[in-house]
């Protein structure tokens, strides 16, 4: 089983070789790379010009003495070669380039698959950049270095890589085939997804699953079904997406008070009528929660007032 994942997708060669061989400044400096600009906090720049020729939006690709200088004054990192052309990320704060910036979040399921590629993998270098200064050993400042996909301690020479957390997230249907959606105390009001959670140290994938469903709401369920997984760069996250059927026919669930405030089953006639009224929105179409849905639904999710069900 497979799902259409609007963060994985495209044909970006990683081009290792060249992290290792050219400084992506040097690149640039030598007209040999297109730049595009990221905001570490989950932004991206697009072009305002121009657009893919389905009309979805693009990514702004700077050139000229315009890249050079922005290769200059920000973090530059080698993101990889998509038709034929060697992409710097360079890393910018959105007060400091004027422009359309846009949250991932939001247009990632609208660019097209080169472009999504290469934004998820700038922006998830850009969260490791920004939090990994120091050396866990010693404490020294580090230095990137390979393009970017690297740190080395000025002190003590101890290299490290850039990581991503092992995560789950399941779709839970009871056996009438109604899913199960729970509400986050931290999220805004009416905002629900599936659950998830991170895997903790020495536990499997799969052992996981059901920890967190019981956890989280207090339902049992059956061996889960791997599908699919993709990347989530706000966390720097590895989303591994499941099925899963509860154990018992119509359990109701109970909510632990603490980080979910409350859950239900919705058939998808319920379903539809809470998107359309307004009393939910939906995860954003750029997610896995989405697409699990939006599989186990049928079609593309009611947007809701507003559209607000999609965003």
């Amino acid at each position: 089983m497979s799902l259409d994942l609007p963060l994985v997708r495209g044909h970006v060669d990683a081009a290792v070789a060249l992290r290792e061989s050219v400084a992506p400044v040097a690149l640039v400096r030598a007209g040999e790379a297109d730049v595009i600009l990221v905001d570490g906090a989950g932004f991206v720049l697009l072009d305002e010009v121009e657009a893919s020729p389905s009309g979805a939006p693009v990514l702004r690709r700077l050139s000229g003495d315009e890249a050079v200088r922005a290769a200059e004054g920000g973090t530059a990192s080698f993101i990889g070669v998509a038709q034929g052309r060697s992409v710097v990320a360079i890393e910018v704060s959105r007060d400091e380039a004027w422009g359309r910036w846009e949250h991932l979040r939001a247009v990632g399921w609208q660019l097209d698959g080169d472009d999504a590629a290469l934004a998820v993998t700038a922006l998830a270098l850009a969260g490791w950049h920004a939090n990994y200064r120091f050396c866990p050993r010693c404490g020294a400042p580090v230095q990137l270095v390979s393009g970017g996909w690297a740190a080395r301690c000025e002190a003590c020479d101890r290299l490290e890589y850039p990581r991503q957390d092992p995560a789950i997230i399941v779709l839970v249907e009871d056996h009438d085939g109604r899913v199960l959606l729970a509400h986050n105390a931290l999220w805004r009001p009416g905002f629900v997804s599936i659950i998830a959670g991170y895997v903790e140290a020495g536990e499997s994938p799969d052992i996981t699953v059901a920890r967190e469903v019981a956890e989280e709401v207090g339902v049992d369920i059956e061996t889960p079904t791997y599908v699919a997984t993709q990347p989530w760069p706000f966390g720097r996250s590895q989303m591994m997406g499941y099925r899963a059927r509860t154990a018992l026919p119509r359990p109701t669930p109970q909510a632990d008070g603490v980080e979910i405030e409350w859950a239900r089953f919705y058939s998808r006639d319920e379903l539809t009528r809470a998107l359309d009224n307004g009393e939910i929105s939906a995860p954003g179409r750029a997610s896995i929660a989405y697409a699990l849905l939006r599989e186990w639904y049928g079609e593309e999710l009611p947007s809701g007032p507003d559209g607000a069900g999609r965003n």
